[in-house]
């Protein structure tokens, strides 16, 4: 048994835990319907719609069924279907093996949080090495505002949503101030192209 399945248990076991939990199923149930449906695929529009506004033209913003992602012409050769060499994506990343909804993950809440992620197509997947190997390029993309996961091989600009400010968007549908952390990371991850196209020449060949 993983240590959170223990810590699971554990809780479940918890009289107080167990009591609230029972006492307030149906408001619980309805609120992670939400969570998980409207409220995670409304938000995911507003991110979308805030990076394609800090994105300048040759800049492409795009969607994908569960996600977004910003692409140059650069990153993605003329003849070659797809997304490209590489592109910057809103990836959840989750440090348990458990499901998380959109919006826990774009307020950081529990061990799961959002991310701008630089991502390379399958047959370049040896980025993170070429990486490693220069230290100069990897001190400019940290200094551009990039953090480098060395045990998971990422790369990424991390988003943290303020929840006071997002659940005021909400109802006046203004989320200019809300999703200020998303047009940031956008536009840092507009900054770092001429590293990024430094790492995408290492990675050619």
């Amino acid at each position: 048994m993983s240590t959170a399945e223990q810590s699971n248990l554990a809780m479940a076991k918890d009289p107080a835990i167990a009591a609230r939990i029972v006492k307030n199923i149906a408001q619980l149930e309805q609120d992670y319907r939400l969570a998980d449906g409207h409220l995670s695929d409304w938000l995911m529009r507003m991110i979308m719609i805030s990076m394609k506004a800090a994105a300048p033209e040759p800049f492409v913003v795009e969607n994908t069924a569960w996600s977004a992602y910003l692409s140059h012409p650069d990153w993605k050769p003329t003849k070659r279907i797809g997304r490209g060499d590489a592109w910057l994506e809103i990836v959840e990343f989750a440090r348990d093996e458990l499901d998380h909804t959109w919006l826990a993950a774009a307020l950081g809440a529990g061990p799961t949080e959002l991310n701008l992620e630089l991502m390379f197509r399958d047959g370049l997947a040896g980025y993170f090495a070429k990486l490693e190997g220069d230290q100069g390029l990897t001190s400019k993309l940290r200094k551009k505002g990039f953090k480098i996961d060395t045990p998971n091989k990422r790369v990424y600009l991390p988003i943290v949503i303020n929840a006071d400010l997002l659940a005021k968007a909400l109802p006046t549908d203004d989320f200019q101030d809300a999703m200020a952390p998303v047009r940031e990371a956008t536009e840092l991850g507009i900054a770092a192209k001429p590293e990024i196209d430094l790492l995408l020449k290492l990675v050619r060949g």
